[in-house]
């Protein structure tokens, strides 16, 4: 089933789309001070707040997240949603423990606080796995998934959208630089919410409000529509148990939100530590959202249309069913806007990457214009790249794509403890952080072989090569993901207790010293004051849905 646009639509959706991108452009142009590397690649860390706040959910957002989650709400109920209620867990420990000390050593990327605080050879590891994930994962999988959602919706062909979109958005991205991927982000942001929440006002209308859509799920004969809007699944659930979804959230998100290049770069370009973590709890505002917003629409169709046997079809039937002309352009001007601003934050990020902790290793004098050149051939190479990956996905089996959804958390996993007990703990060392990365890195790749095994074999073949890995508390990826840390949390103390010290000077510059007073509180400015607000509204959110 397509989607049936109106002369309206097209107009109302295209206008809507390209202001934003030229308004964007305006705002990066208009702010622009000088054409030095720093204005380039953060913005000349004058970012606000709100910016960094709303560039964080864009980012977050895209084209398969709006159209997945409300499928995956019909297929299995509200908790598909469960997870984006977590940002506040892993946000929190970001703003506390590893934002404070990126800002401090005033660094442009994660690696190259990673040279800081170990030695040069881990920025260069880490930034040559990023940009290989950025590029083969994040990249291809942005392009594919979106040509993918717009060949749902209006029929497109998947590889020339994909040519379109990587295009579009390197040209976009070549000209304004960091502040056109936030400015657009922060302009992205509030509309991706208005039209999704107009989607959930309007279908919540035809489904008689509240009262009426639970009465409609109650009313039915089958248990997983009746229990559609609770939130918890067993910790059996082989798809979304809650307590490994919890969990996820703590090893796997933290690294996403305060590890990731493509999202701490938000909070790097802010003016300060304070508009950091103000934007930092913004973001958790603005991420609790989505679960209503995305999911719940999914419900509200379940009510209506029990019987629709494929999910991916639910947010065309959305559209077609429940908006009226002019405002389903609106929403479709939100959805392409979503996967516009998730491919400019990845493709600025790669360009960060490539030219601070590659090109100015081997040549530190380069001259700042020379810089700002080199980090825009690498958009047009990572674009080019990027599509190229995306055409490889294309050509594979349709399971392929469901597991390059994994790969990065399986690569990113084994990394995280060196870097957030890096900066928590003094104890730890180079040597160890090494080790317990290449012992994550083999566990990761057990991991990914019994996944390609189950896509391209069958699931027998995969557990009669790897029966451990598949009995209740292995199986799900939130379970071995914490197995998995517990593990390299191990290794990396052990050998850490064996190894040669860090240097005093470094650890001064780039680990906690707990013996130093606590931060004084300050009112209602106080970022604690507000995450502790938002965790409130979030315990209160599980236990409603529960």
């Amino acid at each position: 089933m397509g989607l049936s646009l109106t002369t309206l639509d097209w107009m109302i959706g295209g206008g809507a789309l390209v202001f934003n991108i030229l308004l964007g452009l305006w705002l990066a142009m208009r702010h622009r001070q000088s054409g030095s590397s720093d204005e380039f690649f953060l913005a000349g860390r004058r970012l606000t707040w709100p910016v960094v706040g709303a560039s964080l959910l864009a980012t977050n957002i895209g084209a398969e997240h709006m159209v997945g989650l409300c499928g995956d709400a019909y297929r299995y109920g509200f908790c598909a949603g469960a997870i984006e209620l977590t940002a506040g867990f892993s946000l929190g420990i970001a703003v506390a423990f590893l934002i404070p000390y990126y800002v401090k050593n005033q660094v442009f990327t994660i690696p190259e606080f990673l040279e800081i605080r170990y030695r040069k050879e881990a920025r260069l590891f880490f930034s040559g796995m990023m940009l290989v994930i950025c590029v083969v994962t994040k990249m291809a999988f942005c392009l594919y998934a979106g040509a993918l959602v717009l060949k749902q919706l209006l029929g497109w062909e998947i590889m020339p959208t994909i040519a379109m979109l990587a295009a579009i958005t390197a040209i976009i991205t070549v000209i304004g630089g960091f502040a056109v991927v936030a400015y657009t982000d922060a302009i992205h942001a509030p509309i991706m919410i208005i039209g999704s929440a107009l989607v959930l006002i309007i279908g919540l209308h035809q489904v008689g409000g509240w009262d009426g859509l639970c009465t409609a799920l109650a009313a039915s004969p089958l248990p997983a529509v009746r229990d559609a809007l609770h939130m918890h699944k067993s910790y059996t659930d082989p798809v979304y148990p809650f307590w490994g979804i919890l969990l996820s959230s703590i090893y796997g998100g933290t690294f996403y939100w305060g590890i990731d290049q493509v999202n701490v770069q938000r909070m790097l370009g802010a003016k300060n530590l304070d508009h950091s973590r103000w934007g930092a709890m913004f973001g958790v505002l603005l991420k609790l959202t989505p679960a209503f917003i995305f999911a719940l629409p999914g419900i509200i169709v379940l009510a209506r249309h029990p019987g629709i046997a494929d999910q991916r079809s639910i947010f065309v039937t959305i559209l077609n069913e429940m908006l009226p002309s002019g405002i389903r352009g609106y929403v479709l001007s939100a959805l392409v806007g979503a996967i516009i601003s998730a491919l400019i934050a990845v493709m600025n990020s790669i360009s960060t990457m490539a030219v601070r902790d590659f090109f100015l290793h081997f040549r530190p004098q380069t001259a700042e214009r020379t810089q700002i050149i080199l980090g825009r051939a690498a958009i047009v190479l990572s674009a080019v790249l990027g599509a190229a990956a995306a055409y490889w996905v294309h050509r594979q089996p349709e399971g392929i794509y469901k597991y390059l959804q994994t790969i990065s958390i399986y690569l990113v996993t084994p990394i995280a403890p060196a870097i957030i007990f890096g900066i928590v703990s003094k104890r730890v060392t180079f040597t160890g952080a090494a080790a317990s990365v290449l012992t994550g890195l083999m566990l990761s790749g057990i991991f990914l072989i019994d996944c390609f095994l189950e896509v391209l074999r069958s699931p027998a073949t995969a557990k009669a090569f790897f029966p451990w890995l598949h009995y209740t508390l292995t199986e799900n990826y939130s379970y071995r993901g914490a197995w998995e840390t517990l593990i390299v949390i191990g290794v990396l103390f052990l050998v850490s207790a064996f190894t040669k010290k860090t240097d005093s000077l470094k650890l001064a510059k780039t680990t906690i010293d707990w013996s130093a007073p606590r931060e004084p509180f300050r009112g209602l400015v106080d970022w604690r004051l507000h995450f502790a607000v938002l965790m409130a509204i979030t315990a209160g959110a599980y236990w409603w849905f529960w």
